[in-house]
C-alpha cells in the first residue's frame, strides 16, 4: 500500500514538474499575460485546475507578471507605430490585459499621439496633401486602421492641407 501511494505521488509530482517546465519555457521566450500562458498550456493538455494552480505560484514568485507584460507589450506597440486604440484593444480583447493596466502604462509612457500619428503618415504617404476625397478618406481609413482616434487623424491632415 505504501508502495502504491509512492508511486503515485511522483507521478503527481513529475507531472507537476513537467507542467512547470512547460510554463517556463513559454516564459523565457517572452513574458506572457496569464491569461496567454493558461490558454497556451491548456491547448497543450494540462487540467484547467493544475495550470490555475501553477500561475498562481508563477505569480507568487515572480515568474509572471501581468503589469510587467504589459509594459512590454506596449512598448513593442509603440515601436511599431500603432495608435492608443489599437494598442489598448489588442491588450484587452485578445492578451486578456486588464484595461486598467493598460491605460496606466500608456499614461506612464505619455506618449505624444498626435506626433506619432503624423509619424505613421508620413511613413506610408510622405509629406503631401491628399489630393482628392478619395486619397483623404484612403489616408484616413489607415490611420484608424493603425489606431489613432479622429482628433489625431484630422489634425495631421488638416496640417498638410494648409
Amino acid at each position: 500500500m505504501d508502495e502504491s501511494s509512492s508511486a503515485s505521488d511522483k507521478t503527481v509530482s513529475d507531472d507537476t514538474q513537467a507542467l512547470k517546465d512547460s510554463a517556463f519555457r513559454l516564459l523565457t521566450r517572452r513574458e506572457h499575460s496569464r491569461f496567454e500562458l493558461r490558454q497556451k498550456l491548456v491547448k497543450k493538455g494540462w487540467s484547467s485546475a493544475a495550470v490555475a494552480e501553477l500561475l498562481d505560484w508563477l505569480k507568487a514568485e515572480g515568474w509572471q507578471s501581468d503589469e510587467r507584460f504589459a509594459e512590454s507589450f506596449v512598448r513593442d506597440k509603440l515601436m511599431q507605430g500603432q495608435g492608443r486604440l489599437k494598442i489598448v484593444a489588442q491588450a484587452t480583447q485578445q492578451r486578456g490585459i486588464a484595461r486598467e493596466l493598460v491605460e496606466a502604462v500608456l499614461e506612464q509612457q505619455q506618449p505624444d499621439w498626435r506626433s506619432r500619428c503624423r509619424a505613421a503618415h508620413q511613413k506610408k504617404f510622405g509629406d503631401s496633401a491628399p489630393e482628392d476625397r478619395k486619397q483623404w478618406a484612403k489616408r484616413v481609413r489607415y490611420l484608424q486602421q493603425k489606431g489613432f482616434n479622429g482628433d489625431e487623424i484630422f489634425a495631421v491632415l488638416g496640417e498638410l492641407e494648409r
